[in-house]
């Protein structure tokens, strides 16, 4: 009966002329709406906002639908910043890929004027699809567009100046970092951030100064800039923020060995990500509590990558999906279940996309499984070739050689494999 009506409104909207009009309308009040709850999404009022943009999810599809149908390129640009807050923290950005990609096919490679932060939000989300190997049509906007986007970037967070939608400058941070991309470039422009007049972008570069410094091979300052970036985040209510800077600080944590301040800092992440409904970042961050139990209990490890692997696709995160069946392939590999292995680490890679820095860790570790698989099966030339590759994908994230190890700790490798793939490096 609904469709019916729908469908009965539509002709008369038609008849009467009215229908761009009416199109139009709906997508400016929609915008206004958006930019109205968009500061709060990253203040402790998100809980109260968050809610009301999911039950405007549908319309806002529409709404861009239309706009990049229409060629009316101003609103879409528009629509899709003022959303991206809340579709990154709730992990739904690749619900406007097509959409993103679309626009930029009819926008070309200049930002129009007085759009510069909406452009680069639009690369981003257009890069944000749900296929684990990025196609084609991914690969070539990211290549085509992200000089002309970092400099759109840069125009509105430089001098002084501070943007409307600061988690634009994590995403960008994020996107770079994970391989092909700026990444020294996108650190400067985030880490300069610390005295900016935005308050989370403040926050977000001492995150991101973090692990510069554990880049660096320097835990302790990485932990120092950890806390301080918890610190503000938490000054601010803003439990996403909150949510990122807790599991880096387990990391830091397990890294040196402390599993229980690990384990406790990930259940703190955890619950602040389940009060957002954040499906995906709740995987991710069970993928990482599996990892702490892995070699003591491998049962708690299981349930956590299980639970994790059934939110991912819920949510259709691949990444997250991608870190489960990496941590699964794992626990087979520890009961000599070779071929389960194998088959899951493969599975893993296949999800993995190239323009997220969340999933460096786990392409390592699922590399580096497949050589210990190859190196059970007395295959030792295949077991080279795979921690050569493991050991190139983590070298592309730290500055130097010496920094190598430590990295590898930091990404979860467990010490077996570090001395490996350490020598592996030191041969290519």
């Amino acid at each position: 009966m609904l469709e019916t009506i729908r469908a009965y409104g539509a002709e008369q909207l038609d008849a009467a002329g009215e229908t761009e009009r009416i199109r139009r309308d709906h997508a400016r009040t929609l915008l206004e709406l958006l930019r109205a709850a968009g500061p709060w999404l990253l203040r402790a009022e998100q809980l109260r906002r968050l809610p009301a943009l999911t039950a405007e999810q549908p319309d806002l599809l529409v709404a861009v639908r239309w706009a990049v149908g229409a060629e009316e390129t101003g609103t879409a640009l528009e629509l899709l910043a003022a959303a991206s807050s809340y579709l990154w923290i709730r992990g739904a950005a690749d619900t406007l890929a097509p959409q993103a990609r679309a626009l930029l096919d009819t926008v070309g490679d200049t930002p129009p004027d007085g759009l510069s932060e909406e452009y680069a939000i639009c690369v981003l989300l257009a890069t944000a699809g749900r296929t684990g190997s990025a196609g084609p049509d991914e690969r070539g906007v990211w290549r085509r567009c992200r000089g002309a986007a970092g400099v759109a970037l840069a125009e509105v967070w430089s001098g002084g100046r501070t943007g409307r939608y600061p988690a634009a400058l994590l995403l960008w941070m994020l996107h770079n970092a994970a391989g092909e991309g700026d990444a020294p470039g996108a650190f400067a422009l985030v880490a300069a951030q610390r005295d900016s007049g935005e308050p989370w972008a403040r926050a977000v570069a001492r995150y991101v100064i973090g692990f510069g410094a554990l880049g660096d091979g320097n835990p302790a300052e990485a932990e120092e800039a950890f806390r301080t970036a918890l610190a503000e985040f938490r000054a601010l209510g803003d439990r996403w923020g909150a949510a990122l800077v807790l599991d880096a600080l387990a990391g830091v944590a397990a890294a040196r060995g402390d599993r229980r301040t690990a384990v406790a800092l990930t259940d703190e992440a955890l619950g602040l990500a389940e009060q957002l409904g954040a499906l995906e970042d709740c995987a991710d961050l069970l993928v990482n509590r599996g990892d702490q139990w892995a070699d003591t209990d491998p049962a708690a490890a299981r349930a956590d990558y299980v639970r994790a692997a059934e939110l991912a696709r819920r949510a259709g995160g691949t990444g997250a999906l991608a870190a489960a069946l990496r941590g699964l392939g794992d626990i087979a590999l520890a009961e000599r279940d070779r071929g389960t292995a194998q088959d899951l680490y493969t599975q893993a890679l296949e999800q993995l996309g190239p323009h997220w820095v969340k999933g460096l860790g786990n392409r390592v570790r699922a590399l580096a499984g497949l050589g210990r698989v190859a190196e059970a099966h007395g295959d030792h030339a295949e077991a080279r070739a795979r921690y050569r590759q493991a050991a190139q994908t983590a070298g592309s994230a730290v500055p130097t050689a010496e920094a190598l190890p430590e990295a590898l700790r930091l990404l979860g490798l467990p010490g077996p494999l570090v001395e490996p793939l350490v020598a592996a490096v030191s041969r290519w």
